[in-house]
């Protein structure tokens, strides 16, 4: 991030500013002594935004028995949280509302960031891991950065935002090419200037960093992500929501062990409650999206790539710290291998240096790191080989991947971009900070002269063995009686 440029747009008369409403909300939630009465009296005063809190509180979004009357009522229904963040929201709505002269797509922004708020909302209530209503308005304003680009830069930015094509993905990338800061930096340095909670801050800030870093408050910022992965899902282009979906999918798996009739089944109250939320926004409504189709898209799909559900189904054999199947899995996969005579391949991934992180962080840090790379081998897998590959916890620090089919040709390429990914996404700890991992991989392809699971397996242990007495962050292939280097 350019420091100067990002002067630059904060100093600059046409960044967006709060109303007097929600300046005072923000001033008066910050206090720990404050009464209700207080922030009641302080939403009251602008009757649009209470009008707009009231009729939201009493819709189908919150799903209350009785109706709510006053904003004092509001508060003592629903909490301070909620009503601050329908404030917020509402208050940030009039202020980044476009003209019918504005070029910029406001009803793209504002359908996008209320389908990411009411999943955040959502997910964070089904997973009980953060506030919903604070992770409602993290995902609600997590984009704000956008709009202060597009008014300092004005048609400049659209030229940059449409070099993204669509993709929300790409979007900082552009952005830090052309101005030397994104609009997740802008975003978090003008909430931090509003007095935003510094966990709040964080989120946004790091909502287009992936998972290599740890905000704050990590479980809210993977709700914001998996939030943004199902406006993604939701969208109009069927190539990229179906990716999105399916990366919800794992992810959801990974970070918060939702099965994925769970985590499809929440798509549609998320749909039917950004569609009632959207009604308070004053977004246009269009054609919503038919949430069993795409279900339907992603299920053939599924079956045309021969994806069947993974043996983590059977909640028996899930390894519970990764979510992993587990070498019970493991053994009876390798089994099915052997018996319906596919070609095959095991490659055994062990996390170097394990003894030494937990002395020196504790043994918390060894399980972290052995997430950390279970989520980078998952997401390399999947990349590099889709479900050809199946991902298992298999003793202590290891992983064991199974390769079937064709793509058993390709383990080494696929051991070489883990190593890779595992490089690139160190561990940010607090209590050791941000340490690079590496692991040692031992690889066992099926033979002719290989006839039992057992004999397999040991081949790739003892290539695993080779890469660590090698130095560790190594690859080693075990073949005619003895294990060789293929990366050191």
């Amino acid at each position: 991030m350019n420091d100067t440029a990002l002067k630059r747009i904060m100093e600059s008369p046409q960044l967006p500013t709060l109303p007097a409403v929600a300046v005072r909300v923000l001033e008066l939630t910050s206090r720990r002594d404050v009464e209700l009465g207080e922030i009641a009296k302080a939403v009251e005063h602008d009757p649009a935004i209470a009008t707009r809190v009231l009729k939201t509180v009493n819709s189908s979004f919150y799903g209350l028995t009785r109706r709510v009357g006053s904003i004092r009522q509001a508060l003592a229904y629903l909490g301070m949280e909620t009503v601050k963040g329908l404030v917020l929201g509402f208050s940030l709505a009039r202020v980044l509302r476009g003209d019918e002269d504005v070029v910029f797509d406001f009803e793209e922004y504002w359908r996008r960031s209320v389908f990411s708020a009411s999943a955040a909302r959502s997910l964070a209530s089904i997973t009980r891991t953060c506030d919903p209503d604070e992770t409602f308005l993290a995902a609600l304003i997590q984009d704000v950065g956008m709009i202060a680009l597009w008014k300092h830069y004005d048609d400049r930015y659209l030229q940059v935002y449409d070099l993204a094509a669509g993709d929300h993905d790409r979007i900082a990338g552009f952005e830090q090419r052309h101005f030397e800061v994104d609009h997740a930096q802008i975003g978090a340095a003008m909430l931090e200037g509003w007095k935003f909670p510094s966990h709040t801050v964080d989120v946004v800030l790091m909502h287009h960093l992936g998972t290599d870093m740890a905000a704050q408050d990590e479980d809210m910022r993977r709700i914001v992500l998996l939030a943004n992965l199902v406006a993604e899902s939701l969208g109009s282009d069927s190539e990229r929501a179906q990716r999105a979906l399916q990366r919800y999918e794992e992810l959801a798996a990974t970070w918060f062990d939702l099965r994925r009739g769970t985590a499809f089944a929440a798509l549609s109250s998320i749909t039917e409650h950004a569609r009632e939320l959207g009604r308070m926004f004053d977004i246009e409504s269009r054609a919503c999206p038919d949430v069993d189709s795409i279900l339907e898209e992603a299920d053939r799909l599924r079956r045309a790539n021969r994806i069947t559900p993974p043996p983590a189904e059977d909640l028996e054999n899930v390894d519970g710290l990764t979510g992993l199947p587990d070498r019970t899995a493991f053994q009876k996969d390798l089994l099915a291998v052997f018996e319906s005579h596919e070609d095959a391949s095991i490659l055994l991934i062990g996390i170097d240096g394990m003894r030494e992180l937990n002395r020196t962080g504790g043994p918390g840090t060894g399980d972290a790191a052995l997430v950390k790379v279970a989520e980078a081998v998952i997401r390399t897998c999947r990349e590099a080989v889709g479900e050809s590959a199946t991902v298992f916890r298999f003793v202590g620090a290891e992983l064991a991947v199974v390769m079937r089919g064709d793509s058993a040709k390709r383990v080494r390429m696929l051991s070489e971009r883990i190593r890779a990914t595992i490089r690139l996404a160190p561990l940010a700890d607090e209590r050791i900070g941000l340490t690079k991992l590496g692991a040692s991989q031992g690889i066992a392809r099926r033979m002719a002269a290989t006839d039992t699971p057992d004999e397999l397996l040991r081949a790739a242990m003892m290539a695993t063995s080779e890469a660590r007495r090698s130095g560790g962050d190594s690859i080693f292939v075990w073949g005619e009686g003895e294990a060789n280097a293929v990366a050191a």
